[in-house]
């Protein structure tokens, strides 16, 4: 395993790099002692991975926790507990400061202890520390940490020696500095580094049956049936949750207490699934829902808020939506061929539902370099990192835990809310494409499309091809197989390489001048002509038969609804979408169907899928 730089903005995370190595840890008993818990905020079980400077150096790592914090303000913290990963390490010590501390001593800490190898798991590296006092969490809150030395970089935990997890960045969770590379407290909130791993024992008095839920977001059904969605629910109190209740409120007006018993109890502290129902309405339809945790093992619930918010989608009819993966990367970014090897494995499992486009901004050195100005602004931190369905950034190759193909096949799970149907014709001297693409949405929403062109099969000679690689400084044992391919010995096993074939690649788009010149008419048609690029550089390495044309549907929100991608078909031919009247049919055909597939006896407003005569079908538009 190695490092996979983020190269996030702001001088202190470009400091920071995060290792892929994920440790699946067991779950660290609680304290049996009464009025006792240990509270982080992560979880116990959670999966490590590391982060650090990749080089020797002073570490200090910390949490903030509120005075007012919910569960933890105005108890008694007796012991901390967090994961030493290093291997080169020396005076690690555990701390408790209501500032924090820019030199660790007994004036600088509320409390200081040097930790020693036995407090220390060898097997797992956990560190348990007990103060030698307790110490009560004042009404301004406390600073709660450790440190350590890192002496020389010998092995991957060396280098990144930062135990974090992979929890959705918050702030007060992650907050570091070290002696030399990033000499700044800073809490690392929105960079993309997940929590850090530590816990504290925390003594007092702790309220029980308290069950908070964490917003569901957006549920889809058919008419008139029954769907089953995941609610996250927290326990908060001390007792383990086995049932909870709740109300569902639609429109205002509250259902019926229901109950559910859990299969698997909720510990303190920890979050787990509840399955919660919800009936579609008879007609389609959008609606808010608020979901109320009543009772907590048949007791009032205590939480200050019980409630969750979600919406509802009852639909006809389900649309299978296409998955719209934006890549950022580079010739220039060295831990780009991470992106590289997780692009293609999206395209090799996931097949045509995959539109891949490889943004190649990172450097403009880079042969396949599109303009900011060329293309829509996403706003990416860093390299390589990607966006599916522009619904958030995250690691092309490990995704939000681990593996890319994850995250995608949640996405794919999710029906779309508009069909999109695109083609696209070369002009007579194939120096630019008629792009066209019609809509079939299930509500009445303000929609934007945007067009794309994307290569495939792109290679040369010269600098501007070369793509940097990392990774050649590992051994195939420590990196995951794919990516072995780019590791010392291997195909590609050179901090240069050169031969690479490039696929995916964006090199036009409807945008021009930072504007995008594509509109979706009133009758959910677009069109839009694309001029190819004329750097000769890329242009020679263009292949007509390895271009594509892919049309992306905008929400209101910025986030892509659905998309289409086809190839491009020869200047002339009649295999693009059509547009006709009602008055003006084809009389070569020999059926018609619908997008659903439905064998239509006359033509029908919107798309129609026409075979002809001869055996071809088109895609005809009528108005």
């Amino acid at each position: 395993m190695t490092a996979v730089l983020l190269s996030v903005t702001g001088s202190t995370a470009q400091q920071l790099a995060k290792s892929p190595l994920r440790h699946q840890v067991s779950a660290p008993a609680q304290a049996a002692e009464s009025n006792s818990v240990w509270w982080g905020y992560t979880q116990a079980d959670a999966s490590v991975s590391g982060l650090g400077v990749n080089s020797a150096d002073t570490y200090h790592c910390a949490i903030f926790i509120p005075g007012n914090h919910a569960i933890a303000g105005g108890k008694a913290i007796k012991s901390i507990r967090f994961y030493v990963l290093a291997t080169n390490v020396k005076d690690i010590k555990a701390w408790v400061s209501t500032n924090k501390p820019t030199t660790l001593d007994e004036t600088t800490t509320e409390r200081l202890v040097n930790v020693t190898d036995d407090m220390i798991e060898s097997k797992t590296g956990l560190a348990t520390v007990q103060l030698d006092e307790a110490y009560n969490i004042p009404s301004t809150g406390a600073y709660v940490g450790y440190s350590f030395t890192v002496t020389k970089v010998s092995t991957t935990n060396d280098a990144f020696p930062i135990a974090i997890t992979a929890d959705s960045d918050a702030p007060n969770t992650l907050i570091i500095r070290t002696n030399t590379a990033v000499p700044t407290w800073s809490d690392m909130n929105g960079q993309g580094f997940g929590r850090l791993y530590l816990q504290v024992l925390l003594n007092g008095e702790f309220a029980d049956n308290v069950a908070t839920a964490e917003d569901f977001g957006n549920v889809y059904a058919q008419t008139g049936q029954e769907v089953t969605a995941n609610l996250k629910v927290t326990n908060e109190g001390s007792t383990a949750i086995s049932s909870l209740d709740y109300t569902i409120t639609t429109d205002g007006t509250a259902s019926a207490e229901q109950h559910v018993t859990l299969q698997s109890p909720i510990a303190f502290n920890t979050t787990g699934n509840v399955n919660i129902t919800f009936k579609a309405d008879d007609v389609q339809s959008i609606k808010q829902k608020t979901v109320t945790i009543t009772k907590v093992n048949g007791q009032p619930n205590n939480a200050a808020n019980p409630t969750a918010q979600g919406t509802l989608y009852t639909l006809e009819k389900f649309i299978e939506r296409n998955l719209v993966v934006e890549e950022y990367t580079g010739t220039g970014c060295p831990w780009c061929p991470r992106g590289i090897v997780g692009m293609e494995k999206m395209r090799k499992n996931l097949g045509d539902r995959f539109i891949g486009i490889a943004v190649h901004q990172f450097n403009s050195s880079d042969a396949m370099y599109i303009s900011a100005s060329s293309y829509a602004r996403l706003s990416f931190s860093g390299a390589p990192s990607c966006m599916i369905d522009r619904k958030g950034e995250l690691d092309p190759y490990y995704g939000m835990a681990g593996d890319i193909l994850n995250d995608c096949n949640a996405e794919l799970a999710i029906p779309a809310l508009a069909d999109v149907t695109v083609s696209g014709q070369w002009n007579e001297d194939s120096t630019k494409v008629d792009a066209t693409a019609f809509v079939d949405p299930l509500f009445s929403e303000t929609y934007k499309i945007e067009f794309v062109l994307i290569a495939d099969s792109l290679s040369g000679t010269g600098s501007g091809w070369n793509q940097g690689n990392n990774y050649a400084q590992y051994n195939a044992s420590q990196l995951p197989a794919d990516l072995a391919v780019f590791a010392n010995g291997g195909k590609y096993g050179k901090s240069t390489v050169t031969g690479l074939v490039f696929n995916d690649v964006a090199i036009a788009s409807s945008y021009v001048n930072s504007k995008n010149g594509a509109v979706l008419n009133a009758d959910n048609t677009s069109s839009y002509t694309i001029a190819l690029p004329t750097k000769a550089t890329l242009k020679n390495a263009l292949k007509k038969s390895c271009i594509y044309v892919a049309a992306l549907l905008i929400g209101s929100d910025g986030t892509v609804v659905n998309a289409a991608k086809a190839s491009i078909s020869v200047y002339g031919s009649a295999n693009g979408i059509e547009t006709v009247s009602t008055k003006h049919q084809t009389t070569s055909s020999q059926a018609r169907y619908s997008l659903d597939g439905r064998r239509l006896s006359a033509p029908q407003r919107g798309l129609n899928i026409v075979r002809m005569a001869d055996g071809t079908t088109r895609k005809v538009i009528v108005k």
